[in-house]
């Protein structure tokens, strides 16, 4: 079961977890748990790629220290980023909507879905055991670097969540 905590610029020891009810409302992170035995015919995955149009998969394995570099500076893409995680652990750092980072613990089987505009990081936990998969929109997925603020996606996705489209919890299939 995923895990998500606020992550605090003092020294806790003991970290203060948050529901994903909490992290759907404060920064519109979707989560789902996915069979990976058999994940390309998973129909709430499959119905959930078909919703975005993420129709191109790209594998994440074999990690290097430039692809580490990469996924651990914060940035955001124009669209939906969902990333399934098939073996080992990663982290997902998002900022919420007081621009302060949450931690998201991602086992074999969790399916996050990070919102187009929200600002982002990744790591993993160890880099030769991680395996996981994203969808994405096309072959031209981008990212953007902190401060990119003035893209309409960034504009726009601020303007989701403060204007309660991510009140209602999200409905699986």
């Amino acid at each position: 079961m995923v895990r998500a905590w606020l992550l605090s610029e003092e020294k806790t020891l003991v970290p203060k977890f948050i529901t994903l009810e909490e992290l759907y409302k404060t920064s519109g992170v979707e989560y789902y748990q996915i069979d990976i035995t058999r994940y390309q015919d998973d129909p709430l995955l499959k119905n959930l790629m078909d919703q975005r149009d993420n129709h191109h998969v790209n594998p994440i394995k074999d990690l290097d220290d430039q692809d580490l570099l990469a996924h651990i500076t914060e940035h955001f893409h124009e669209h939906d980023e969902p990333r399934l995680v098939l073996a080992g652990c990663g982290y997902f750092d998002v900022r919420d909507k007081y621009d302060e980072w949450i931690r998201i613990e991602l086992i074999p089987g969790d399916l996050l879905v990070i919102p187009g505009g929200c600002y982002h990081r990744f790591i993993v936990e160890n880099k030769d055991t991680f395996q996981g998969v994203r969808f994405l929109k096309d072959y031209g997925y981008r990212a953007f670097p902190r401060p990119s603020d003035e893209m309409n996606c960034r504009k726009d996705y601020m303007r989701r969540l403060y204007n309660g489209a991510y009140d209602d919890p999200i409905k699986s299939e």
